[in-house]
């Protein structure tokens, strides 16, 4: 009867121990495979139900695998190493996995090596040629036609591409093979699970603290509220800008806070936080108009994602084809801080820290973090 009533209790302190860890269930679809989450630790219960993707290139992602990879999904889920979005099709939280787990599961994903047709050629010289704001930069550096065309596999079109391109905006697809630059990384640096387009203010005794996910028009928050806080924190000491984890967007608010704080000559610190996956208008926080600036500035976090060259981007499609090129205009005018290290790199923290040391760095300079939540 002991022996029972000990097993029974056994069992139940291990099925508490071991209750809402990770699940996923593989459901085959024709060739392809796709994973539903089955369970999940309680703070990602809202996961429960949902599809599994995986990001490719930064911004594409794919939620049908060609081969079963439920162990290394799993792996990538216990490891926390995703960022959860809405799922813009069915409209849900979701777990996007990072680029990371495409490498290591399905590494020939990024060596695809087809044939490229004449036709490809000329509708992508056609694009360079008209569309593209970093194109009189690949001429200086040699690039023609001449060169172009002597191109057979997307693995030679890579070569070139990697020789003239200085652009982590810039996205080319051929079928199968898509090209893209990386851009920066740190050890150490997880995407944050903030949810896109978030927009959060929070005061503390000698801080005002704002955490935004986005730049971009979908972010509204950002574009009616961020202007205010010049105002609002111009008697704190510090004025902690969050931009972990920004995809980018519009710049005109960070032109308006800036120029407010000038004009009210404010006497703290700006503080900008930032990771590898603070991105285009997202890091631009990092310079701040620089030469403009008359407060002090602290840069804290990793290196951030380096992509800066050549903004203001659209996606050019050859249905055809099946091609797409993607990047920015060629009337958009770049003008890069001196801090700027370059694409693929970045700008340089004045202080290294992650998304988990992050408080006790913030406290460890006097800032009062209270009621402040970094993931």
């Amino acid at each position: 009867m002991k022996r029972k009533s000990l097993a029974a209790i056994l069992l139940m302190f291990g099925s508490i121990v071991f209750a809402n860890d990770w699940d996923v269930q593989e459901m085959p679809y024709e060739q392809y495979f796709y994973y539903v989450v089955k369970d999940a630790p309680e703070k990602y219960n809202n996961l429960i139900g949902s599809i599994v993707f995986a990001r490719e290139y930064g911004l594409s992602y794919r939620n049908s695998y060609e081969r079963s990879c439920k162990d290394g999904i799993i792996e990538f889920l216990k490891n926390e190493d995703f960022s959860i979005d809405i799922d813009p099709d069915n409209k849900i939280e979701t777990a996007f996995l990072s680029e990371s787990f495409m490498k290591k599961f399905f590494p020939e994903f990024f060596n695809v090596n087809i044939p490229v047709t004449e036709a490809d050629l000329d509708f992508i010289w056609k694009m360079l040629s008209s569309k593209y704001a970093g194109f009189s930069d690949m001429k200086k550096k040699g690039f023609n036609r001449k060169e172009l065309s002597k191109i057979n596999k997307t693995q030679d079109l890579k070569k070139l591409l990697d020789k003239y391109v200085e652009d982590c905006h810039f996205m080319l697809r051929i079928r199968k093979f898509v090209y893209r630059q990386n851009t920066a990384y740190d050890k150490g640096s997880k995407i944050s699970k903030d949810f896109s387009n978030i927009y959060f203010e929070k005061e503390t005794s000698n801080a005002y603290y704002v955490r935004f996910t986005s730049c971009s028009k979908e972010n509204s928050d950002y574009f009616t509220n961020l202007p205010a806080v010049s105002y609002l924190g111009k008697d704190k000491d510090f004025i902690i800008l969050d931009a972990r984890s920004n995809s980018g967007g519009n710049g005109l608010p960070r032109e308006q806070f800036v120029k407010s704080l000038n004009k009210q000559k404010y006497k703290g610190t700006v503080i900008v936080l930032q990771d590898n996956y603070s991105f285009s208008s997202g890091e631009l926080w990092s310079a701040l108009g620089k030469k403009d600036l008359k407060f002090k500035r602290l840069l804290i976090g990793t290196h951030s994602g380096g992509m800066q060259n050549y903004g203001e981007c659209e996606l050019y499609e050859n249905e055809k084809l099946n091609v797409d090129i993607y990047f920015g205009k060629a009337d958009y005018k770049s003008i890069l801080p001196s801090n700027y290290l370059g694409d693929g790199k970045g700008y340089e923290p004045d202080i290294w820290a992650t998304t988990e040391t992050m408080a006790s760095v913030l406290t460890g300079l006097g800032v009062d973090v209270s009621g402040i939540i970094f993931q």
